[in-house]
């Protein structure tokens, strides 16, 4: 498991390089589900109430995400191509378009918010507490994206012990937080799902600070000059846009149809919306460890790439698919055993704890395509087969993960457990294409850095 490769004279430790990506994923998953989890003892309303909120709030900071992947992959393959000139570029372009639009977004959010939760169809007894929750998380957008932004700085130059040990200091801020504003400290009044938002953004700012100062701490050389952006060539910056869009274009697809789905979900009722988010949470743990080794195999990858050793890459996700697959599909089976007692942590309600066990039996199913998806689709925009993913993706999300998901869910009344059916078909579809793709060979001639 634990294989060193040395690249571009710099050596890679797979396993010393997973095991703080599994702890910083693990510290994400507890700060975006400790409000749900600690709501649920505050109402089953307000988890609704967030749950819909995040979707809008996860999709719309997808747009940092497109800029920052596009940041990692680029710099990942100038740093092993021996360019810092052109890496330095990067920093700053990225650190410009991030900032720009999540002020753009934070202004659109708090002028159509309202719209766009009634265009979800958000039920009527949760709608009140989505909208409050949506409004205080839109102020703290920028601090998101210029946490996200310095984050993938880290993650291309292997800083991911420094990355979880921030992750680790927002996650104790969090959870500090809710205590104080969801249940109420002292003079502080119970503010349930408001006080969730409050804490959430406190979060963000003490995030940005945070990965700001860890990333000069480990960078101390690098120079970001907003001012420089416009003297940043043309030529760089149609390559970062036209890696930055396809790559983040896949996420954005699956994101958006997951909330066009999501309506379906609302239309069954509370208990299904709930039944979801749990469902989801515990899904996360079971891709968790794939979802950290393949973040670290794709920098590796990376600078493959750069330095031109494609043998050792192609090596390098042959090793991550054969070795990670089973165990997340183990990690899967074991929580749909003990899914009952693990729903019934969360809530009484036997329709939630009932509904929530059929649902996770198709989990696993659904985990073997995704673990194929999240490698696959990561190492192939690490060696710049970007476009490929996102065509493949928009066709099969929509087409199976909506349309499908309509069909046995709606028309044919399977309720939760047929949208469940749909996506895990969706996901084994996309990742036997992407298997084909990669054994196909044709990135090796996509190198992205002169």
């Amino acid at each position: 498991m634990n294989h060193r490769i040395t690249v571009a004279g710099r050596e890679f430790s797979l396993l010393s390089m997973t095991w703080p990506v599994f702890i910083e994923l693990l510290l994400q998953m507890l700060v975006g589900s400790i409000d749900q989890v600690m709501l649920s003892q505050y109402n089953e309303t307000a988890v609704a109430a967030v749950g819909n909120a995040n979707q809008i709030m996860t999709t719309l900071i997808l747009a940092f995400n497109v800029i920052s992947l596009a940041a990692t992959i680029m710099l990942s393959q100038f740093l092993g191509a021996r360019e810092p000139e052109k890496a330095e570029q990067i920093y700053t372009l990225a650190v410009a378009l991030n900032l720009i639009i999540s002020l753009v977004l934070t202004f659109l959010l708090l002028v159509g918010g309202d719209w766009l939760l009634r265009v979800m169809k958000v039920p009527s007894e949760a709608f009140a507490e989505a909208k409050s929750y949506l409004m205080i998380t839109t102020l703290s957008l920028p601090c998101q994206a210029m946490m996200l932004t310095f984050s993938a700085f880290l993650r291309a130059h292997a800083k991911m012990f420094v990355i979880m040990c921030s992750t680790g200091l927002i996650n104790i801020i969090n959870i500090l937080g809710n205590t104080a504003f969801i249940y109420g400290l002292g003079p502080i009044p119970r503010m349930g799902a408001a006080g969730a938002a409050l804490s959430t953004s406190i979060c963000r700012t003490f995030g940005m600070i945070f990965m700001i100062l860890a990333f000069y701490r480990s960078i101390p050389d690098v120079h970001i000059r907003l001012r420089s952006f416009r003297h940043i060539s043309k030529n760089l910056f149609k390559r970062f846009i036209s890696i930055g869009l396809p790559s983040g274009g896949e996420n954005l697809s699956y994101n958006l149809s997951q909330s066009v789905s999501l309506i379906f979900v609302n239309i069954m009722g509370t208990y299904a919306v709930t039944t979801r988010m749990y469902t989801m949470i515990f899904a996360q743990v079971c891709y968790m460890l794939i979802n950290a080794v393949s973040q670290a195999a794709s920098i590796i990858i990376g600078y493959c790439v750069g330095a031109k050793e494609y043998d050792t890459a192609d090596k390098e996700n042959r090793h991550v698919l054969k070795v990670f697959t089973p165990v997340t599909i183990g990690i899967s089976i074991l929580i749909a055993i003990f899914s009952p007692k693990l729903f019934g942590l969360f809530s009484s309600d036997p329709q939630v704890i009932a509904l929530g066990q059929q649902v996770f039996w198709v989990e696993v199913a659904l985990e073997l395509g995704r673990s194929l998806n999240i490698v696959l689709v990561r190492n192939l925009q690490a060696v710049g087969d970007v476009a490929f993913p996102v065509i493949i993706g928009i066709l099969s999300q929509w087409i199976i993960g909506v349309g499908l998901a309509y069909v046995l869910g709606i028309s044919l009344n399977m309720g939760l457990v047929g949208i469940w059916l749909a996506y895990a078909i969706d996901e084994i579809l996309r990742g036997i294409i992407f298997i084909f793709r990669w054994k196909k060979g044709g990135w090796k001639k996509l190198r992205m850095v002169d």
